[in-house]
């Protein structure tokens, strides 16, 4: 080998950078530290970041709305119940436009338009509806209302009864020189067996105020003609009630009867008629021994289905009677430019305002009452309910109101500051606990932490609804106790997660060099716990703290859901600042009931925490992989 290179040409080789200095290169980018690392990689991920601006955007209006909105989240306002959400510009293209569905409305027939057909339903103001919308269908109905139409009166008899008898409320009039015909339309008779004998009696009276004579008896269905004058040809005019009454062997026998009619000099109209709602309004005479019930079939009711504009008919002119004194004059010197009053030429017992007023007129002033020398007045008068209640002009609830008449979004967010609140203090509690458990087990080992595993798996075995009863009874006649139920359950083993996380990093760490050395030198073991070996082990548990606040507020929403929790009226102080009672839960719970006829109640609250658990999820993963050590420097 040597030979080799002996024989290769020393003239071919020379010294290069002989003559220079050669130094270390400079590096060109600044150190990185671990945090920092970690921010570029939580940056990178542009969908976390985008959902972690979402979470930061919800936490900030939980703060914000409440302060700043000034719409009702507290009063209660009957008059304001159930408006459906109204969106501005939406609203415009008949999409969240503040008006509901109504259907199945029963139709006012005297409202009905020759020209259209349609009646509009009944005891609602035409200016509140959209006319385009508005639809007539007729269904079937039994009830004896004047708006049920057509049908039959059935008469039936009790088990223990072989007649009932019906008495017309209306007098009918018969006269020999018209030669007055009485007519019953028998729709059926309806029997049970063939051997069965059912007829239906007709009796009227032959002087006004006597006795029922029976003028007639049936046993077949059909129009039944009865001359009256044939029975009582010494008789010139009679007037009388009728009575019809079912005799039968069987009492599932019935019949039903479709009119009953007066016809002069066989007239084609009838100068007495009765059927439908008439006919069925005959009261059973209960005089002569029988029982039994007289009901309809196969009417036919008129219904509506319209658009209800909610907004003006909330926020429209309000009657108010015995209206007090004081409020009266309170709102004339708050608005002294447009409460100008003047002479009402309608009406000279009350008075005007100018446009603008909250008061659109005063009817009447109530008699005074007199204490000692000074005397108190009512007035009965006409709001502008949208002025009354604060509003320059009918206002937009874009979330819709709440059972109260409540601003359900000012509400929903109010809602979700609670909810915040209560997972960030549960959590905080839990995460303290679970630290310095999970250290103490994982540092120390052995029979130490055989023990607390052993307490751990006893308590996280304990069912969260024998925790909550036991906490509901123990507590059920303390002020306020739904929040103390609340923080308890939550509370009991909310802490076990972060203490099994916090044990297996100690486990990891406990045995490196530094934490060794530390010891050799004679750090005691609060600073080998606390200085050396959980700052190491901070980034997993921080992304497990973070995301165990979503489980806390899912929690507390089913818990607050079943009606355990916190709740309307049970408002709670911390550091001085009281919060309301409403949860996310509770607003799911007010819902609950009403979700097929108010859906938004339901949906808004879903959605919007649905969206918190998703975001708080997608930022503790991107703070997972942040704080990786094992990711460090990786794209």
């Amino acid at each position: 080998m040597s030979r080799q290179f002996d024989s290769i040409d020393k003239s071919k080789f020379e010294f290069v950078q002989v003559d220079k200095k050669i130094y270390d290169k400079k590096f060109e980018t600044k150190p990185i530290g671990y945090f920092k690392d970690a921010m570029i990689r939580f940056g990178k991920n542009k969908t976390n970041v985008f959902a972690t601006l979402i979470l930061f955007g919800i936490i900030a209006m939980s703060i914000l709305v409440p302060i700043f909105s000034p719409k009702n989240a507290e009063v209660l306002e009957e008059r304001l119940a159930f408006l459906p959400p109204r969106i501005p510009v939406l609203e415009n293209w008949g999409i969240f436009d503040g008006t509901i569905k109504r259907d199945d409305q029963v139709v006012d027939l005297s409202t009905i338009d020759p020209e259209t057909g349609l009646g509009l339903p009944r005891d609602v103001p035409q200016q509140y509806i959209v006319m385009d919308s508005l639809e007539n269908y007729e269904v079937s109905c039994t009830i004896r209302e004047a708006t049920c139409t057509g049908g039959q009166a059935v008469m039936r008899l009790d088990a223990d009864s072989t007649h009932v008898g019906v008495i017309s409320n209306n007098f009918l009039q018969f006269s020999k020189p018209f030669r007055s015909i009485l007519k019953i339309d028998i729709y059926e008779f309806v029997e049970r067996d063939e051997a069965d004998q059912t007829v239906l009696n007709v009796y009227i009276t032959s002087t006004f105020g006597g006795a029922y004579e029976l003028i007639g008896t049936f046993d077949a269905a059909g129009v039944q003609e009865i001359d009256i004058f044939e029975l009582y040809p010494a008789a010139f005019f009679i007037t009388s009630k009728i009575k019809l009454e079912l005799e039968s062997t069987n009492s599932r026998n019935t019949v039903a009867i479709s009119s009953v009619e007066v016809y002069n000099n066989n007239q084609t109209a009838a100068v007495f008629s009765e059927s439908g709602f008439t006919l069925a309004s005959y009261v059973i005479d209960s005089t002569d021994g029988g029982s039994g019930r007289y009901v309809r079939q196969n009417g036919t009711q008129l219904m509506s289905s319209y658009r209800y504009k909610a907004y003006d008919a909330a926020f429209g002119p309000r009657t108010v009677l015995a209206f007090s004194q004081e409020e009266y004059n309170a709102i004339l010197a708050a608005n002294p430019e447009t409460c100008v009053q003047s002479a009402d030429p309608d009406n000279p017992l009350g008075w005007v305002f100018e446009e603008g007023c909250p008061i659109i007129k005063v009817i009447r002033q109530n008699s005074g009452v007199q204490v000692g020398e000074v005397w108190y007045f009512s007035y009965n008068l006409v709001l502008d309910y949208a002025r009354y209640m604060g509003y320059e002009s009918v206002p937009y609830f874009i979330f819709g109101t709440s059972a109260a008449g409540k601003d359900l979004f000012k509400l929903i967010w109010i809602a979700m500051r609670t909810s915040l609140l209560v997972g960030v203090i549960v959590s905080f509690i839990n995460i303290s606990f679970g630290i310095v458990y999970g250290a103490v087990s994982g540092y120390y080992g052995g029979t130490i932490d055989l023990l607390m595993e052993r307490f751990t798996e006893i308590v996280g075995r304990i069912p969260w609804l024998v925790t909550l009863s036991i906490a509901v009874a123990l507590l059920s006649g303390v002020q306020g106790a739904g929040i103390y139920v609340l923080i308890i359950v939550l509370v009991i083993s909310g802490w076990i997660g972060i203490a099994g996380i916090t044990r297996t990093q100690f486990y990891r760490y406990k045995g490196r060099e530094y934490v060794l050395a530390s010891r050799t030198l004679g750090a005691s073991d609060g600073r080998l716990i606390f200085r050396h070996i959980l700052p190491n082990a901070i980034g997993t548990i921080i992304t497990a703290s973070i995301l165990s606040i979503p489980y806390v507020i899912f929690s507390e929403s089913t818990i607050s859901y079943l009606g355990f929790g916190i709740g309307h009226g049970t408002n709670f102080t911390i550091f001085g600042i009281t919060f309301s009672g409403v949860s996310l839960g509770v607003l799911l719970a007010d819902g609950r009931d009403k979700l097929l006829n108010f859906p938004y109640l339901t949906v808004f609250p879903a959605v919007l925490i649905s969206i918190l658990m998703i975001t708080f999820n997608m930022f503790g993963n991107a703070l997972r992989d942040a704080f990786n050590p094992a990711l460090r420097g990786a794209e």
